[in-house]
């Protein structure tokens, strides 16, 4: 910078997330009810989940720019589900490019989540949904610096991390369920994270390290687990390590691994380190436990950047 000039500000990473947005109706409870009984909410909101959709609320508050695209329920007022999902996400910042479905209507769920903050999920999805198609790829990726994605619609999400991979952006991928190494939707992301039961379904091997370190490296994508409250396992090339999980008092666990994986799409792209990503990650997760309300209890990039310092 030449003197005189005024201080450039960094550009907001610009991440583009893709896969599934619902509508979550979450009752919190002293305690999982029991067949036919009755029982009383102590609190309930309304909120978009999913994983794609938390994930980009978590980058917004954290200060990215977030772009959400993936399939909803029919448009033109026919689906009302869908439209608060949308209003939903526009209420974060977050601009939506979502494929509307004729004749569909969007994902919803009913959520329970007890005093200790576990959930039990009730989700309904639209199988219509999973023939939608993105419209305009190369629009779709007009100043992204990178992508993530969840494999709820692989062949929705696979040609648009195809796209960003060609433009040497990092690609994120959010790993539930069994995946194999010759999806498409594999082989085209470069960070590879998986929760538990994800990494249980592709291997046999009940040792989180062990089981990382049975993929083949040779495509040199990062790979890492997620295990609720207990480490963080990774695996790079030849290397890789552990990060420690934070310690927190969990009140409401919904949405913690969306909003892990949108934290590490976003301090990616910003910090350009893998692992540094995982610790920042884990701390906005970990925050986001303390607080009921899904996803839209994620934290500020303030609030992360304090708890942070407070946990050196």
């Amino acid at each position: 910078m030449r003197v005189g000039e005024p201080a450039r500000t960094p550009r907001r990473p610009r991440i583009l997330c893709t896969g599934i947005a619902v509508l979550d109706e979450v009752f919190r409870l002293a305690a999982f009810p029991v067949r036919d009984e009755k029982i009383r909410a102590l609190d309930f909101v309304s909120v978009v989940g999913g994983g794609a959709a938390n994930a980009a609320i978590a980058i917004a508050r954290l200060g990215g720019a977030a772009r959400f695209a993936g399939p909803l329920g029919e448009g033109g007022g026919n689906d009302p589900i869908g439209d608060r999902i949308i209003a939903g996400l526009q209420a974060e910042g977050v601009a939506c490019a979502c494929a509307r479905v004729e004749g569909a209507v969007s994902p919803v769920s009913g959520v329970l989540v007890d005093a200790q903050g576990g959930r039990t999920i009730l989700h309904h999805r639209d199988e219509r949904l999973h023939g939608a198609a993105v419209a305009d790829l190369d629009r779709l990726l007009v100043d992204i610096d990178g992508v993530l994605a969840d494999d709820h619609y692989p062949e929705f999400a696979a040609p648009i991390c195809a796209a960003a991979r060609r433009r040497g952006l990092p690609v994120v991928l959010d790993v539930e369920k069994r995946i194999s190494a010759a999806d498409p939707l594999w082989l085209a992301t470069t960070h590879r994270i998986f929760s538990r039961s994800g990494l249980a379904a592709a291997s046999t091997s009940e040792d989180l390290a062990e089981a990382l370190g049975g993929f083949d490296g040779s495509d040199g994508a990062f790979l890492a687990v997620t295990d609720g409250a207990r480490p963080v396992h990774w695996r790079s090339g030849n290397g890789g390590g552990r990060i420690q999980a934070f310690a927190v008092h969990a009140v409401d666990t919904l949405g913690a691994g969306d909003v892990f994986h949108g934290a590490f799409a976003f301090a990616l792209v910003e910090m350009g380190d893998a692992v540094r990503a995982l610790r920042f990650a884990a701390a906005t997760a970990a925050l986001k436990c303390t607080r009921f309300g899904g996803g839209a209890a994620t934290p500020t990039r303030a609030e992360v950047d304090r708890f942070l310092l407070e946990n050196a």
